[in-house]
């Protein structure tokens, strides 16, 4: 899932165990959600594939308390990438552009 509101990419731990890295030996972060409630997160370096032959070096959290398997947030993925985002089209979408920053 795309979240603006999200401060850095998120996935759940399920995620990183299955390749290979243990999440709990991470760097510990609290972070705070919609629900108000704290969570810990566990960063770690990993490399990100966007489709068009993009990856990039990110510092992602994992953790147990997402309900969902991912967040692509504004450290991490806004960061590189400009989104428009089309509602009104016949088919409701959106597109992804690069940028580099200098």
């Amino acid at each position: 899932m795309i979240d603006s509101g999200a401060s850095r990419c998120l996935f759940h731990a399920s995620f990183g165990h299955a390749i290979g890295i243990v999440v709990e030996k991470g760097e510990e972060e609290k972070t705070m959600g919609v629900s108000g409630q704290a969570t810990t997160v566990y960063l770690h370096d990993i490399c990100l594939y966007i489709p068009g032959g993009h990856i990039l070096r990110i510092r992602a959290g994992f953790t147990n308390d997402l309900p969902i398997a991912g967040l692509l947030g504004r450290r991490g993925f806004f960061d590189s990438f400009k989104i428009s985002f089309d509602p009104a089209g016949v088919t409701p979408g959106f597109d992804i552009e690069r940028f580099y920053v200098a």
